[in-house]
């Protein structure tokens, strides 16, 4: 899972075994480099409506986010405390094409897995913290999530067992890391 387990999920322990970072994105003509996480919650909820409000060109703020099944979107929204708050202009189904709709719309902001970041997009500082591995492992970003693998409470099925062990060991780390996610043993 790409969440934390909710209160309801009972009988499961939470295996996490990588972090994933949210990246806030604009284009990069945008003249926006930092924004605070109060200002990128009005920016989601509504009330702040126009770049220029942020220090930005005299232009609306397009905002981007993911469809209400995301898990991405869901993270994102429970981090800020704006569960079905968000005033989104696009609602998209894949992290690809929020990242197509704020490369090619110059006024977009969007969110994406720290992963899917490359040079078609900025990624903003949050609170003046990079959206890298090294601030959120420091805990200075804000917006991560953990990846988990869900298991019964009680003792594991051997193969169960093994496979977290191999999960968590170093050459599944390593898979964790060669897929851009950030490992956690």
């Amino acid at each position: 899972m790409s969440r934390e387990l909710k209160d309801e999920e009972t009988g499961l322990v939470p295996n996490v075994v990588a972090i994933d970072g949210i990246a806030v994105i604009v284009h990069p003509e945008n003249a926006v480099t930092d924004i605070s996480k109060d200002d990128l919650v009005k920016v989601y909820t509504g009330e702040i409506k126009n770049w220029s409000e942020l220090g930005g060109q005299d232009q609306p703020i397009v905002v981007i986010g993911r469809e209400a099944s995301s898990g991405t979107r869901g993270a994102f929204e429970e981090l800020l405390k704006i569960e079905d708050q968000c005033q989104y202009a696009q609602e998209l189904n894949e992290t690809g094409a929020v990242k197509t709709a704020v490369s090619t719309t110059p006024a977009a902001i969007g969110y994406v897995s720290l992963e899917a970041l490359d040079d078609t997009v900025i990624a903003l500082n949050l609170d003046g913290a990079p959206a890298t591995e090294e601030a959120i492992k420091a805990g200075e970003y804000a917006l991560s999530r953990p990846f988990i693998m869900a298991t019964a409470e009680g003792e594991l099925r051997p193969e169960v067992q093994a496979f977290l062990d191999y999960v968590m060991g170093s050459d599944g780390q390593a898979v964790v890391a060669d897929n851009k996610l950030i490992a956690v043993a």
